[in-house]
């Protein structure tokens, strides 16, 4: 029976310093994707743009997000339970197409305006690699 000691400092420390390294990543990875994205113009409303390079093609998304606190959320769930199942996931999460759509249809809605009170809405920018085989490559 062959018995090994593990050294559980030795552990923590190279798991510390792993997440110390992500996080380092992480920040640099953020720093990079908005200096590609300030020198891109953005396309039409819901297109994504398409780089492509010889050993990937990167996509390049913008997408619009809604947040709330969850108590922000309570008060209009409460106030106006009607709207509320429509405008947001069983998680609070506000589904901006339905908001829109309400916009357009019922301006003057007192739900809308109390709910635009407490709603953060911004812009998601991601990028994705698609790697590029051999295949791909040669048939173009």
């Amino acid at each position: 029976m062959n018995v090994q000691t593990v050294n559980t400092t030795a552990l923590l420390l190279q798991l510390k310093q792993i997440r110390d390294l992500e996080n380092r990543l992480r920040e640099k990875k953020k720093e990079l994707e908005a200096r590609v994205f300030s020198t891109i113009n953005r396309p039409d409303k819901g297109q994504s743009l398409q780089v492509e390079l010889t050993d990937f093609t990167a996509k390049l998304a913008w997408t619009t997000e809604a947040r709330i606190g969850q108590s922000d959320a309570r008060i209009i769930v409460s106030k106006y339970p009607d709207i509320a199942t429509q405008v947001f996931s069983t998680t609070y999460k506000p589904k901006i197409s339905v908001i829109s759509r309400l916009r357009m249809l019922q301006p003057d809605l007192p739900a809308l305006s109390e709910l635009q009170e407490y709603l953060t809405v911004e812009e998601k920018q991601t990028i994705t690699f698609v790697e590029v085989t051999t295949d791909a490559a040669g048939s173009e």
